[in-house]
C-alpha cells in the first residue's frame, strides 16, 4: 500500500441533526494529503453530500450545530482568534460574532465592524429553544502582562489557576452578551431541557490534589448561580424533566481506575442518590440525551461492541435498541424536538457511516459522505477470539490475510492504550494497512480493559506489566495453536499504555523479532513527576515516593537491561501526557545495554497527534504520518525478512 493511498484518509468530528430531523451536519476533515482540516458538510438521505464551509479559518471549521431557523453555527480561527460564525439557512456568507471586552465592558454583535480586544472563544452551547448561546472565552492578555512579556520579564509562578476564562450568555438574534458571575476555572456548560437554566462545571484546583469539579445551576434570566452538592468526580450532570431529579455519571462504586463510570440519579427534594448501573458489565458513558420521560439515550460499550441503548432513570434497566447491523455504534445525537436521531456505525469491513433515524430505535438510513477511506483498501473481517489466563477469560480480535494452504504468516500484536481502554470491532486503518502487507494482526483486550465490568477493569491494580503481560503472551500462544501463524516472525506494537507494554515485553521475552513503542511510560517515578496529570496513574500504584518498590517494579526501565529485541520508539516532542523524557530514558538504557534501538521524534506534536499518525488517522501534519508509517513498516518488513539491522529503515531520515 503506497503513501499516496495511505494519506487519502478523512476523519469525522461530530454530528448535529437539523431542526426538521431530515438532514445531518457533520465535520469531516480533508484527506491527510490535503492537510486534514475539518469542514462542515450537509448529509441527507438519497442525496450527495454537500460541503458548506471551505476555508473560513486557518484551522478549518468545527463544532457545527443548527439554530431553530435552520441556520448553522460553527467555530473557526482567524488571525489566531477563534470566533463563532453563523451561516444563513439559504445561502450567503457567514456572519462573525464580534465579541470583545475592554475594561470589563463586553461588546458583542453579529457582523459589522470588528470590536476592540476580541475574545477567543473556547466553546459554545445553544439553548434548546435556540434563543440564547452559552459562550465561554478567555479574556485578552492584560496590558501589564503583555508589556512584561515583550521586555522578556516573563517569569511566572507554576500552578496558579487561570482566572481569565469566563462564561457569557449571548442573545442568538442580536449578539448582545452578559457575563455569568462565577469564579474558578470554567470547564463546561450544559442547558437544561427547558432552556431555563444551565448546569455549569468549574474546577478551581487541578489534578495535583485529585479531581475537584464544582457544579452550579445558573438561572438564564437572572444569571444567579446556585451550587449543586455532587461528588467532585462527577460529570455529565443533567436536570431531568419535572425538575425534581438530577442525573450524572461518576466513578465506579467499586475500587476501580478513573474512567470506570456508573450513572446515578439524585432526588433534589430528599437529597438521596441512587446508583443505577452498579454491577453492569459495560462501559457507561458520561454523555447522553435526556428523553421527555426522563430516560436516557446513549451508546454503551460492551466487550468489543458499542450499542445504542435506553436507560431507565427509575429502574436502571438497559433496553438495547435495534439500531444497526454493525457491531459498533457511537456519537448518538438528536435535535431538541427529538424529531430525528443520528449516530455513526462501523464494523471491521465497514468504514464509519452516518446513520439517520426518524425516531429513537426506528429503522435507520445510511447517509452518503465524501469517501473516508480509499475505495481500493482491503476490508478484512475480524474474528473474536477468547482464551484463559489466571482465572480470567480474555477476549481479543484477530485479523488474517489470505493464506495459501500450508503457509504460515507473520503476526503483529497490537496493545491498546489506557490501560483502561479497549479494542472495538470497528474499522481500523492501521489494521487494514498491516493486513495488506500479508501479516496477521492480533488485538487483545487484556485485564484492565474497559467494557467488561469494574472487576475486570481493576484487575491490574498494582500489577502493570504483570498478569496483563501474561494475558498478552498466553493469547499469542492460543493464536499460534489455532491459526496459521509463524512463531518465528512475530512483532509487538503499541501506543501510550500499549507503548508501555512494549517496554515490559522487551525486558521479559525475546520471542518477538521487532517491537514498536509509541509514547510510552518507562519510569513510573519520573513520569509521575513530569506528566500533565497524575490522578489516573496514582490509582494503579499510589504515590511513588511512598511506594517506591511497587512503582519501580511496574516500570519497564527496571528490566530494560535484559533487552535483546530491536526496539523502535516513536514520540511527539510536545507530548505532556507521556513526555519525551520517557522515550529518552528508554533509548539511553537500551543503547548503553547494547540492545538495538532507534528513537524518532515528531516536532510540534502532542500525545493525540502522534497517536493519530500511529493509527493511520487523518492528520494536519501529513508528512509526519507518512514518515511514521514508512519507518514503522520498513522496520517490521526487515525484521520479518531476517535482516541483520532491521532498524535501518527507521533511522533513515527522508532527504
Amino acid at each position: 500500500m503506497n503513501d499516496q493511498v495511505r494519506t487519502a484518509v478523512r476523519g469525522m468530528r461530530g454530528l448535529a441533526v437539523a431542526p426538521d430531523g431530515r438532514s445531518v451536519l457533520a465535520a469531516i476533515t480533508e484527506t491527510t494529503a490535503n492537510g486534514g482540516l475539518p469542514h462542515l458538510w450537509l448529509l441527507a438521505p438519497n442525496a450527495q453530500p454537500r460541503q458548506l464551509t471551505f476555508r473560513t479559518g486557518e484551522r478549518g471549521e468545527s463544532d457545527g450545530t443548527f439554530a431553530p431557523d435552520g441556520s448553522i453555527l460553527f467555530l473557526a480561527t482567524t488571525s489566531g482568534t477563534k470566533s463563532l460564525y453563523r451561516l444563513p439557512a439559504t445561502s450567503g456568507e457567514a456572519d462573525r460574532l464580534q465579541f470583545g471586552k475592554t475594561d470589563g465592558t463586553v461588546t458583542a454583535h453579529w457582523g459589522g465592524v470588528a470590536v476592540k480586544d476580541a475574545l477567543s472563544i473556547a466553546g459554545y452551547n445553544t439553548s434548546p429553544d435556540g434563543r440564547t448561546l452559552a459562550v465561554w472565552a478567555d479574556d485578552a492578555e492584560a496590558a501589564a502582562i503583555k508589556a512584561r512579556r515583550d521586555r522578556k520579564d516573563d517569569g511566572y509562578a507554576h500552578d496558579i489557576p487561570d482566572k481569565r476564562k469566563h462564561l457569557y450568555l449571548v442573545d442568538a438574534v442580536t449578539g448582545a452578551a452578559r457575563m455569568v458571575p462565577l469564579d474558578g476555572a470554567f470547564t463546561g456548560a450544559d442547558w437544561t431541557y427547558d432552556s431555563a437554566e444551565l448546569i455549569i462545571t468549574t474546577d478551581p484546583e487541578n489534578d495535583e490534589t485529585g479531581p475537584d469539579a464544582r457544579f452550579w445551576r445558573v438561572n438564564a434570566a437572572t444569571l444567579k448561580p446556585t451550587p449543586i452538592d455532587l461528588p467532585r468526580t462527577a460529570s455529565g450532570v443533567a436536570l431531568l424533566p419535572g425538575r425534581a431529579r438530577l442525573v450524572y455519571s461518576d466513578q465506579c462504586a467499586e475500587d476501580a481506575p478513573p474512567g470506570c463510570t456508573y450513572i446515578s440519579v439524585k432526588d433534589l427534594g430528599t437529597g438521596q442518590t441512587r446508583n443505577l448501573t452498579r454491577g453492569f458489565e459495560g462501559d457507561m458513558p458520561s454523555g447522553y440525551e435526556v428523553l421527555p420521560d426522563g430516560d436516557l439515550a446513549m451508546a454503551i460499550g460492551t466487550r468489543t461492541r458499542s450499542r445504542l441503548a435506553r436507560l431507565s432513570t427509575k429502574t436502571g434497566v438497559v433496553t438495547w435498541l435495534p439500531s444497526t447491523e454493525q457491531p459498533v455504534a457511537y456519537a448518538l445525537t438528536s435535535n431538541p424536538r427529538h424529531s430525528g436521531w443520528a449516530y455513526i456505525a462501523t464494523g471491521p469491513t465497514k468504514p464509519p457511516t452516518v446513520m439517520l433515524m426518524p425516531g429513537l430505535g426506528a429503522k435507520s438510513v445510511a447517509l452518503a459522505t465524501p469517501p473516508l477511506t480509499p475505495s481500493n483498501w482491503p476490508q478484512v473481517a475480524s474474528r473474536v477470539v477468547t482464551w484463559q489466563n489466571e482465572g480470567l477469560t480474555i477476549e481479543g480480535l484477530l485479523y488474517l490475510p489470505k493464506v495459501a494452504p500450508g503457509t504460515k504468516v507473520p503476526l503483529v500484536v497490537n496493545v491498546h492504550g489506557g490501560p483502561a481502554g479497549r479494542f472495538q470491532d470497528d474499522y481500523s486503518p492501521l489494521v487494514q494497512m498491516l493486513v495488506a502487507e500479508g501479516w496477521a494482526v492480533f488485538q487483545p483486550n487484556i485485564r484492565g480493559s474497559t467494557g467488561y465490568g469494574a472487576k475486570f477493569t481493576a484487575a491490574n491494580k498494582n500489577d502493570l506489566g504483570g498478569a496483563d503481560y501474561r494475558d498478552v503472551m498466553t493469547g499469542v500462544d492460543a493464536m499460534l495453536k489455532s491459526y496459521p501463524i509463524d512463531a518465528d516472525r512475530m512483532a509487538l506494537i503499541g501506543y501510550s499504555y500499549g507503548g508501555e507494554m512494549a517496554g515490559f515485553v522487551v525486558g521479559k521475552t525475546d520471542r518477538f523479532k521487532a517491537i514498536v513503542s509509541g509514547a510510552p511510560v518507562i519510569n513510573q517515578l519520573s513520569e509521575y513527576g513530569t506528566e500533565d496529570g497524575t490522578f489516573y496513574d496514582r490509582w494503579y500504584y499510589g504515590k511513588p515516593w511512598l511506594n517506591f518498590t511497587d512503582a519501580w517494579r511496574q516500570s519497564p526501565l527496571s528490566t530494560a537491561g535484559n533487552a535483546k529485541t530491536p526496539f523502535l520508539l516513536l514520540q511527539g516532542e510536545k507530548d505532556v501526557t507521556d513526555p519525551l523524557g520517557q522515550s529518552m530514558e528508554m533509548y539511553r538504557a537500551l543503547k548503553q545495554s547494547g540492545a538495538p534501538v532507534a528513537l524518532v521524534i515528531y516536532p510540534r506534536e502532542g500525545h493525540g497527534d502522534t497517536g493519530g499518525s500511529f493509527r493511520g488517522a487523518a492528520s494536519q501534519e501529513p508528512w509526519h504520518g507518512v514518515d511514521l508509517r514508512r519507518r514503522m513498516f520498513g522496520f517490521l518488513r526487515d525484521a520479518f525478512a531476517g535482516k541483520v539491522d532491521p532498524l535501518a529503515p527507521a533511522r533513515q531520515d527522508n532527504p
